[in-house]
């Protein structure tokens, strides 16, 4: 029923001397007196209360009175009606301009004759109010009723109030329909209840089982491709775009050997022929370039000797054939074409050696001055 609340309450009590042997005893009959009574701190009717407990620990006296001030907390249960709140009473009283009602047993309510729906007639002798509509819808004595609360009166300790059948939802238990409010509320509230359950439904599905959808999903979408390009779907089936990826790789790496193959030379150690093509004119030229140099080299060396008085030695005969083999071995030789025969390749080894030899040549033909300088040098020291 509306208009009950439940909460924990503080107390301000006056006790007289003759209860301060038993404080608790004391505080219980104050309690007690309050009880089924209205009060304004309060702002209500205490029903009952439970769980007292004094806080106080040293109580003052009261300068006039000799009464002992103590604080006390008690759960407490409180009746505080509303106007247009929904009650239930029991009939005790039925005249033919008011039906009087008992609300808790102990309330007094009064329905005044106007604040009555005009489809009930009263029955003085039936001692009832009786609906035209329905008769077997009746208000007599010990029937329970569905009022409003339409106004209210406390005179002091003692409150009573009075009430309406004019709104629905009122009348006789078992034939009141909830007021449209009220059905809109738990209609709502139902929606509400629904929505929460489907959404715990939802986020009560293990993630194992979302995963294993999605797995399957993953799976038909692969077999469904595996389908179109005309290929097996089998769970251990590529799919299309991997195998076409593999092919490819395959492709390159074989274009690669072919190329490595062909642009390899004859001797299999030299290097690639783009890399020979690269690096052939520039040894080339310093060997042509080497036998010049080095005799003005030495004809510069021996005019400085012969200024200081002193010949520059010549270089050693082993280093000299040392470096002439090294830019033999240097010489790059030239690429082979793939689709020729043995026969060009032995010509290109050929045309390869060519300057080689043509190199060694000249660097003999400019040491063999030297030499004979020198013996000459040697005869006349000893002679």
């Amino acid at each position: 029923m509306h208009g009950l609340q439940r909460c924990k309450t503080k107390f301000t009590i006056d006790l007289h001397p003759s209860k301060i042997a038993n404080v608790a005893g004391g505080v219980r009959a104050r309690l007690s007196s309050l009880l089924l009574r209205y009060n304004d701190d309060l702002d209500g009717v205490l029903l009952s209360y439970t769980n007292v407990r004094v806080l106080t620990k040293q109580a003052p006296i009261l300068t006039y009175f000799p009464f002992v001030r103590v604080e006390v907390v008690a759960d407490v249960v409180l009746l505080r009606p509303k106007i247009g709140m929904h009650m239930v009473g029991t009939i005790n009283k039925v005249g033919v301009d008011y039906i009087g009602l008992l609300l808790l047993g102990f309330i007094n309510v009064s329905l005044a004759a106007d604040q009555i729906r005009s489809e009930f007639q009263a029955r003085p002798l039936d001692h009832a109010w009786v609906s035209s509509k329905t008769p077997q819808h009746r208000l007599e004595v010990g029937a329970l009723v569905h009022f409003t609360v339409a106004s209210l009166n406390h005179n002091g300790q003692f409150i009573s109030m009075a009430g309406s059948l004019l709104q629905p939802g009122t009348g006789a238990h078992g034939f009141t329909a909830p007021p449209p409010a009220a059905t809109a509320q738990k209609k709502q509230k139902k929606q509400k209840k629904q929505k929460q359950q489907q959404q715990g439904a939802a986020a009560d599905v293990p993630v194992e089982q979302q995963q294993q959808g999605e797995g399957k999903a993953r799976k038909k979408k692969k077999k469904d491709q595996a389908a179109a390009d005309g290929q097996p779907a089998g769970v251990g089936a590529a799919p299309a775009q991997q195998q076409q990826q593999q092919g490819d790789g395959k492709a390159h790496k074989t274009k690669k050997k072919q190329a490595a193959s062909a642009q390899q030379p004859a001797g299999g150690d030299a290097a690639p022929a783009q890399q020979q093509q690269q690096q052939a004119p520039p040894l080339v030229q310093q060997q042509q370039q080497h036998p010049a140099a080095k005799k003005g080299k030495k004809e510069k060396r021996k005019r400085e000797g012969m200024e200081a008085g002193v010949s520059a030695p010549p270089p050693p005969p082993q280093k000299q054939q040392q470096q002439l083999d090294t830019a033999a071995v240097a010489a790059p030789l030239p690429a082979a074409s793939p689709g020729k025969a043995k026969g060009k390749k032995r010509k290109a080894n050929a045309a390869a050696d060519a300057p080689v030899a043509e190199a060694a040549a000249a660097a003999a033909a400019a040491v063999s001055p030297v030499a004979e300088k020198q013996q000459k040098k040697k005869k006349h020291k000893k002679g």
